[in-house]
């Protein structure tokens, strides 16, 4: 059956909040959860059904199959990337309350020196599918939908970044053409963050 690629809506909210969470993995849940899976996808599904933040609907596109949204694709301008960041600052005391916001404040700041994306680059933020719709072409159907969109902006460049490990997405990744151009190691917040680190892989269009 065919993939059908659609903008998403506010009403993608839970089904866009698990696939983000599963793509996040235990880094999100330290990061975003706090420690707590739970919070992390109520986060996920509020800052989604918002406008203007680096988690928002307005930043993703589902993909259908059976009429069944079986994947996301969360991308946009690295140019975007600051103001989209605020976005999700503005809520985060709302969402989280006081004393764990401040304790997510001072996590971000650890990783504060790593930017994600230049001006130039057009930023795949998240690449997810459905465990039950995996190697169906659903994914690759997404990257393609960010090429297109990356050439429609004027961008020649796509960015992501895929966690140290990740062998399945690595390889997804370079069969699609991207090549890994720098690594972040986490040293000794890797413990912290659950993770040793992160890959930027890029592909020039």
């Amino acid at each position: 059956m065919t993939i059908i690629l659609r903008p998403a809506t506010r009403e993608d909210a839970i089904v866009a909040a698990a696939l983000l969470a599963e793509t996040n993995g235990e880094f999100g849940v330290e990061v975003l959860g706090l420690g707590k899976p739970d919070l992390q996808f109520y986060a996920l599904r509020q800052w989604f059904s918002d406008t203007g933040n680096r988690f928002s609907f307005q930043c993703s596109t589902i993909a259908e199959k059976y009429d069944v949204a079986a994947g996301l694709l969360l991308a946009f301008r690295g140019s975007d990337l600051a103001r989209l960041e605020l976005g999700c600052a503005k809520r985060i005391f709302a969402i989280y309350g006081f004393i764990p916001a401040i304790k997510m404040i001072w996590l971000n700041k650890s990783l504060a020196g790593n930017k994600e994306a230049e001006d130039d680059e057009y930023l795949i933020a998240h690449l997810a599918v459905n465990e039950g719709f995996r190697r169906q072409g659903i994914a690759q159907a997404l990257l393609v939908k960010a090429e297109d969109d990356a050439l429609s902006l004027g961008l020649r460049k796509l960015v992501l970044e895929v966690e140290i490990g990740n062998d399945n997405a690595i390889s997804l990744y370079r069969k699609a053409g991207f090549e890994i151009i720098n690594t972040v190691y986490f040293n000794e917040k890797a413990g912290r963050f659950k993770t040793p680190g992160f890959y930027k892989m890029i592909k020039q269009l």
